[in-house]
């Protein structure tokens, strides 16, 4: 009986700290993040963690996904992904990879990207801060990323392989499906047909310039911010990245950046979803919904605690 009184207890205080939280209200700064803004209109993010002892993490966020592709380039923003480890201005081939393989580090571990219909991240995870060098290196590559890929048409031709294949693993009955699934959630909006990595002949035959005027049109300061956590002296990183970012310029008469919106519907949509392969059955309600304050602070909470 004890017990169970300490559990409803437990349950009613828990009960009421969720009935305090309002989940419309406004995000607040965090004031152990250091945060500014360039004149160029990059956005950063600096937070001293030092758990675990002579590590860091740095990101750079891109506010721009395979939303923003034009019909001629289907699957690019994803490629684009891939081109930035295959060569920048100041790690031209191989050099990036290599050199943190020197330093323990490996490709897909602690060196990786992510690209989403929205945005594109940029990752260096648990890199070490023992010597100024690795900083110093871990930040240029972030600048790189940032405005300095090189998109090599040699190397871009040697990517679109790498690439075919990644699409043909991602062609199982749930990837098939989800597509499907796609054209029900986001009916009459563009969001219906964006698919990130493209088609088979999409990514066989694109010219290379167009993956370079992807790049120049949406990667810019004005659509990114950094973010770097870790054992590191806050101050000296600021320094350093507003150095270092400083001849990143603005862009004049930048494309703007079209917000594409979903319809809303009178009627419940129903869809019914099936594949050849398909193993089992799923029944799935979704609500419509603005996004929440609360919400962007859960999604974005991870990459400030290491």
């Amino acid at each position: 009986m004890k017990k169970m009184t300490l559990a409803l207890v437990a349950l009613l205080m828990t009960t009421i700290a969720m009935a305090q939280i309002n989940p419309q209200a406004p995000m607040q700064k965090d004031p152990s993040v250091r945060y500014g803004k360039l004149d160029n209109g990059l956005t950063y993010y600096i937070k001293h963690n030092e758990k675990p002892a002579d590590r860091a993490e740095y990101y750079l966020f891109t506010n721009v996904g395979a939303i923003q592709e034009s019909p001629a380039q289907d699957g690019l923003a994803h490629f684009l992904e891939h081109m930035a480890l295959n060569g920048t201005k100041n790690l031209p081939g191989k050099m990036m990879l290599d050199y943190f393989q020197s330093i323990g580090a490996e490709f897909g571990r602690n060196i990786n990207a992510s690209t989403g219909v929205e945005q594109t991240m940029y990752m260096l995870n648990n890199i070490p801060t023992i010597r100024e060098g690795i900083v110093d290196t871990s930040l240029l590559i972030l600048h790189d990323y940032s405005a300095f890929v090189t998109n090599d048409p040699a190397e871009v031709d040697k990517e679109r392989g790498v690439i075919v294949e990644e699409w043909r693993t991602r062609r199982n009955a749930q990837w098939r499906m989800m597509e499907q699934t796609w054209g029900y959630l986001y009916k009459d909006s563009k969001y219906a047909t964006t698919n990130i990595i493209g088609t088979k002949e999409g990514l066989e035959t694109f010219p290379a310039e167009e993956l370079q005027a992807f790049y120049q049109t949406w990667y810019r300061p004005d659509l990114q911010a950094v973010a770097i956590v870790g054992d590191i002296d806050v101050d000296v990183i600021e320094s350093k990245l507003k150095a270092l970012f400083a001849d990143i310029p603005a862009r004049e008469n930048a494309t703007p950046k079209t917000v594409h919106k979903i319809p809303e519907n009178v009627e419940p949509i129903v869809g019914i979803i099936t594949d050849p392969e398909a193993r089992g059955t799923d029944l799935s309600l979704y609500v419509k919904s603005e996004p929440l304050p609360m919400e962007y602070r859960a999604y974005g909470m991870g990459y400030f605690v290491n």
